[in-house]
């Protein structure tokens, strides 16, 4: 173990594992894929260690709870001694593993061993609202609510309750009121972000997301939801940046290399993308028929007689050309040169030697859909459909609603969606199906 970083090493010395400890050495370890690798060497000798009775047993089940390796924890907690740390920290890989009565259990002796009754409270009741048992958790909150007031955690889990009774804007008060107190509190910060980033306040949102990025240790869902506002808003270059920390500390995170490779392929087709749109505009613009144009009787009558029929036709003609055709006068001219130069354009000018970055068009009204029937499944918000922030974000930009909206559009036009993936496309789907619906077939 003495290859290994001071700081690494210095974990299985520690005199007191206390939760500051827990999480300063957490950050270490999460600092990089190759930190991370090399904490679950030292881990694993120092496992051989105490199996030899040289070492801390508690101290190897702590240690592989920081690398979420949970049933190995527990094992490894079943051989520690008892006490309040013990305790504590087996509830918390049982309740990574989803043992929740074991972990509400664990907590229990915690508490009776000399751990803070209020913080094993808390952290009970939010064990409970996973669970689903709100009356559970309601009873633990509201015995602290006194003491409460003055600790961000209470707060926080009071937010957790107020979401599951769907009211999201009460929690998110109860949030801001935690973030006042424990400003640095992640699981604070990310809910809030999160409320933030679904009712479209991306601001608020970015804000904490940005927060939480700069901690030490990555915090996953936040900087994937981070580059996910990124790439809707074009900054191909910051969401990279969110997802490769990802990626360097969890280098086979999944979906964090599927929305990478994503967020590449828009940044290299961003540009060309960007070039078609201008092209076909510029050739719309020189498809229009001259009889749009606001032009004199004598003028208009000329062109025709010339055949020219839209305004392409008319840019191949230079002044000396136009001028040489029959009762074709001066006035004419300056009529004609004053209308293409409102617009940017000349006589003469050939169609590569437009900027056709200055005639890109307003985009067109955003299609309305209206529901077929009134049934109130029809009317339910998509946002109650509890999908993902890349799906979500997909059907604003459609300006699609409601699932009446939703089950009028196809696949394919789903599809044609930027950033809209077969991943979103399978997401929705299925939860259409939940409802007994489905998308619209081919036309």
């Amino acid at each position: 173990m003495s290859e290994a970083p001071a700081e690494l090493t210095s974990f299985f010395e520690a005199s007191e594992l206390d939760t500051g400890t827990y999480e300063q050495y957490t950050d270490l370890v999460y600092e990089s894929a190759r930190t991370c690798e090399r904490f679950g060497e030292l881990v694993k000798q120092y496992a051989d260690l105490a199996e030899a009775g040289q070492g801390d047993t508690l101290k190897a089940a702590v240690g592989y709870l920081i690398l979420g390796r949970f049933q190995l924890a527990l094992d490894w907690f079943g051989k520690a001694g008892s006490g309040k740390y013990r305790h504590y920290y087996q509830a918390r890989a049982a309740a990574g593993l989803g043992r929740h009565g074991d972990a509400i259990t664990a907590y229990q002796k915690a508490a009776a061993a000399g751990w803070d009754p209020f913080e094993i409270d808390v952290l009970t009741a939010e064990l409970h609202l996973q669970t689903g048992n709100q009356t559970a958790a309601e009873q633990l909150i509201t015995s602290h609510q006194r003491e409460g007031q003055d600790r961000g955690e209470w707060y926080y889990v009071r937010g957790l309750l107020s979401e599951k009774n769907d009211d999201r804007d009460e929690a998110l008060d109860f949030y801001e009121k935690a973030f006042t107190l424990d400003p640095d509190h992640a699981s604070i910060m990310f809910r809030a972000a999160w409320l933030y980033d679904l009712r479209g306040d991306d601001e608020q949102a970015i804000d904490l997301y940005k927060r939480l990025a700069i901690q030490p240790r990555a915090h996953v869902n936040a900087l994937i939801n981070l580059a996910v506002i990124y790439e809707d808003n074009g900054k191909f270059d910051d969401a990279l940046v969110c997802l490769r920390r990802v990626l360097a500390a969890y280098p086979n995170h999944p979906r964090a290399r599927l929305y990478a490779r994503d967020v590449e392929s828009s940044r290299e087709m961003v540009i060309d993308d960007t070039v078609e749109k201008q092209v076909e505009t510029r050739n719309r613009m020189l498809d229009t028929p001259i009889s749009e144009f606001e032009l004199s009787v004598r003028a208009r009558n000329c062109l025709k007689k010339m055949n020219i029929q839209n305004l392409g036709d008319l840019l191949k003609l230079t002044e000396t050309e136009l001028m040489s055709y029959k009762n074709f006068g001066e006035t004419s001219l300056h009529e004609i040169n004053a209308l293409l130069q409102k617009k940017g354009l000349r006589l003469g000018q050939k169609p590569d030697e437009i900027d056709a970055a200055t005639l890109i068009e307003a985009p067109p009204p955003p299609k309305v859909s209206v529901p077929p029937g009134s049934e109130v499944l029809l009317t339910k918000l998509v946002s109650e459909m509890e999908l993902s922030v890349r799906a979500r974000r997909c059907l604003q930009r459609l300006n699609i609603d409601r699932l009446g909206d939703l089950i009028q559009r196809t696949e394919a036009e789903l599809l044609a969606t930027r950033n809209f993936g077969a991943t979103s496309l399978s997401e929705i789907k299925t939860r259409l199906n939940d409802y007994g619906l489905s998308l619209a077939s081919k036309s």
